[in-house]
């Protein structure tokens, strides 16, 4: 009788399993919701490839000029992901552009304390965050802003 209850108990278990992931005739998963936005509205927009940090100014302070570009890079995929280089941190997130607009997700982000650029990595990686537009001027610069400041980028 025990061994009875605990197989109907498995399998009722494993019938809520497979009722919980949307599978209903047991030969495949739902697809997994996209983190990024359509790939049409990331394509028709910023300019995929890594782009280099020259300046940012936050609202209410002085542009910072950047002395070592490549310590903060932001690079946007087409398949609307973002990876960002903050000195020695790393973030990744989702992203949705339109033709002058941009929405960045929650990121990810490693939280080392760099010695040598500290608070600008923090500060970086907030400025992306919350950017909402976005302008390039020609294939070579990129600026971000929002009402927190501005990013400027080149390749």
């Amino acid at each position: 009788m025990k061994t009875k209850i605990s197989a109907a108990l498995a399998a009722t278990t494993w019938m809520l399993g497979l009722a919980a992931c949307g599978v209903t005739d047991g030969t495949s998963l739902p697809e997994a919701p996209s983190l990024g936005g359509s790939s049409t509205a990331v394509s028709a927009s910023i300019p995929a490839g890594t782009w280099r940090l020259v300046s940012l100014r936050e609202t209410g302070h002085d542009e910072a000029r950047i002395a070592d570009a490549g310590s903060f890079t932001a690079e946007f995929g087409a398949d609307g992901r973002v990876a960002l280089k903050a000195d020695c941190n790393r973030c990744g997130g989702a992203y949705t552009a339109g033709s002058r607009t941009l929405k960045v997700g929650p990121m990810a982000c490693t939280r080392a304390y760099c010695t040598a650029t500290a608070p600008l990595d923090t500060t970086f990686t907030a400025l992306v965050g919350s950017a909402q537009t976005w302008t390039s001027s020609d294939d070579q610069h990129l600026e971000l802003s929002s009402s927190a400041g501005v990013l400027r980028f080149q390749r």
